[in-house]
């Protein structure tokens, strides 16, 4: 299955020649300077889609990371459109919701978005822009949120809790630490990763989603697990003792062998497990890659079908061969019926830092497209 593709010849190409050109040509709307939330199937802009404010600043942070000025260029006016315009001028709090024309259409100070324009603020940092006066402001937004264990995930502390965003300050704070080398980051990485081994993390490997608001699990009817978020962690665990230097006690090949004992008949990691869903989107098998390179290169010997070249040949026949150069399709059935209809704006970052972590060897981010 993999003796076709070099993949550090292929993916570099389309990540240079197609997926960027695509993202910050196409992708973008001239006539407000923010991206669309997606393109379809043939490559056309949904240009009456309402977006999500946390898209404008996820591209943000792929674009900061390309080497061409006009990426990075385009990344800052991204950064300053949220900055700028993402916050509700009566309540203060971060909007969410924006409609077609990019007005706002709801602010709930989601913690989730507030992960990811921390996030871009860090891409920004490394690519040598000063934006500190924007991460000053972000933190005291954050603050706003602190609760007495992780963050309340809105300014309406919600009646149930998740572990998802939690999951998304725990990658937003890391990659602060190695941007600034500030303690305090490393601190609220900590009390992340904290959240995860007492509270997140099953005794068989299982990624719990849901809580109530002390931290206790749901019950199973009303329960989550995602085989994507699983696979997600072992990656930024990861990342965090190699960007911190500390252990975090944790048997990385005990977690991704709970990943792969959760995949479907075609090898590839389903939405939901537990019970299992019958849908498979992109994002997911990205994590998978994510995961599978980590573990390799941290010596273990991975069963058949998990290695980074076997994932990638899968990805690439049921994701990425479409019609557009540079796009993707986004959800496929177990059977691999596609069941998207469009090709989502949001799912760039998965790809992008999935295919420079392979590219890198498992050893970070610097194999720039």
């Amino acid at each position: 299955m993999t003796q076709d593709h070099n993949w550090h010849h292929e993916l570099p190409r389309w990540l240079a020649d197609d997926a960027l050109p695509l993202w910050t040509g196409t992708g973008v709307d001239a006539a407000t300077g923010t991206v669309w939330e997606a393109l379809d199937h043939a490559g056309a802009p949904l240009a009456d889609m309402e977006r999500r404010l946390r898209v404008q600043v996820r591209q943000a942070y792929c674009f900061a990371q390309s080497q061409e000025p006009d990426h990075q260029a385009l990344a800052l006016q991204l950064f300053r459109f949220a900055m700028d315009q993402g916050f509700d001028p009566d309540t203060g709090n971060l909007g969410a919701r924006l409609a077609p024309d990019c007005s706002l259409i709801s602010a709930p100070h989601d913690l989730y978005d507030l992960a990811f324009m921390l996030l871009a603020a860090a891409a920004l940092i490394e690519a040598g822009f000063d934006v500190a006066a924007d991460l000053t402001r972000l933190e005291a937004e954050l603050a706003r949120l602190k609760a007495p264990r992780g963050w309340f995930e809105s300014a309406e502390a919600p009646a149930r809790r998740r572990q998802n965003p939690h999951m998304h300050m725990f990658e937003t704070a890391t990659a602060l630490f190695a941007a600034t080398g500030e303690a305090r980051f490393r601190s609220m990485a900590e009390e992340c990763l904290t959240l995860y081994r007492e509270v997140f993390l099953t005794e068989d490997g299982r990624v719990l989603e849901y809580f109530d608001p002390d931290w206790l699990p749901l019950p199973p009817d009303l329960q989550r697990v995602e085989p994507g978020h699983m696979a997600e962690w072992i990656y930024l665990i990861d990342r965090y003792e190699v960007l911190t230097g500390q252990n975090s006690g944790l048997d990385l090949a005990h977690l991704f062998q709970a990943v792969i004992d959760r995949r479907d008949a075609a090898g590839l990691l389903p939405d939901r497990a537990d019970p299992l869903s019958g849908s498979r989107r992109m994002w997911p098998q990205t994590e998978f890659l994510k995961a599978s390179v980590t573990l390799r290169r941290r010596g273990h010997a991975l069963p058949a079908g998990c290695s980074p070249e076997e994932v990638l040949a899968l990805m690439w026949r049921d994701y990425l061969q479409t019609p557009v150069p540079g796009g993707w399709y986004d959800k496929r059935s177990s059977a691999s019926d596609l069941l998207s209809q469009n090709m989502p704006a949001s799912t760039f970052y998965h790809i992008l830092v999935a295919f420079r972590f392979y590219l890198s060897g498992g050893q970070g981010l610097s194999a720039n497209p």
